[in-house]
């Protein structure tokens, strides 16, 4: 081959090898940017995830105060060593004042709740019985007005006021039993005034217990 020739290839070559390292240079340029997309993509947020729990540091209940304060809902009254107890469980759960709150007011609902179902069960057992003193046998019927009428005069007589706020307290005073006892010593009461009347003071007065318990009235089998 000629000089000529020689130097004719020689820039071709030179040329060819310029392209090469451009070549080379371009992809390794582009594989690192890929290489730092990738990791701009996989890389944790720590700052976020590191502020979610400062505010979930920030966000937790403080506890317990150092004094519990509770009112009672309208119209209910609390025992006073109930209340204590409360305090102390809610401490214990180490319970801030407002969760201790919302417990507290919960617990007033259900004991309402559960007086109401217990008077409405006391009115219906009451209905009940009072139904049976109007069929009852020997107070009831065409007499139960006046059954009624001896045993409230009995009742005045000889209950304490103590018994009568307890028959009216737990309606026993509706019961087929208390009000035909109650008749039978009304009963005794008029029948011993007509015995000592037609005697004319001729016999000794009998005590209340005697009239109670030795009248035909008395006995338990009808």
């Amino acid at each position: 081959m000629t000089e000529q020739s020689t130097a004719a290839a020689t820039p071709t070559t030179d040329a060819a090898a310029a392209n090469a390292e451009s070549t080379t240079a371009t992809l390794v340029t582009d594989a690192a940017a890929t290489k730092t997309d990738a990791s701009t993509q996989t890389a944790p947020d720590t700052t976020q995830a590191n502020s979610g729990k400062a505010d979930e540091v920030t966000d937790k209940p403080a506890g317990a105060p150092e004094k519990y304060e509770f009112t009672p809902p309208e119209g209910t009254q609390v025992d006073a060593a109930y209340q204590t107890k409360f305090e102390g469980v809610a401490r214990e759960l180490n319970l801030t004042q407002e969760q201790a709150n919302k417990l507290y007011a919960l617990g007033g609902e259900m004991a309402q709740a559960q007086q109401k179902a217990f008077e409405t069960a006391l009115t219906q057992q009451s209905d009940q019985w009072a139904e049976a003193s109007r069929t009852d046998k020997e107070i009831g019927g065409e007499k139960f007005d006046a059954s009624v009428s001896v045993a409230r005069k009995a009742l005045a007589t000889y209950a304490t006021p103590e018994l009568r706020t307890l028959l009216e307290q737990t309606r026993l005073g509706n019961h087929p039993e208390v009000l035909r006892l109650f008749h039978r010593i009304g009963t005794s009461i008029a029948d011993d005034k007509l015995v000592n009347a037609a005697s004319a003071g001729g016999s000794e007065r009998k005590s209340a217990a005697q009239v109670l318990f030795d009248h035909p009235s008395s006995n338990p089998q009808r």
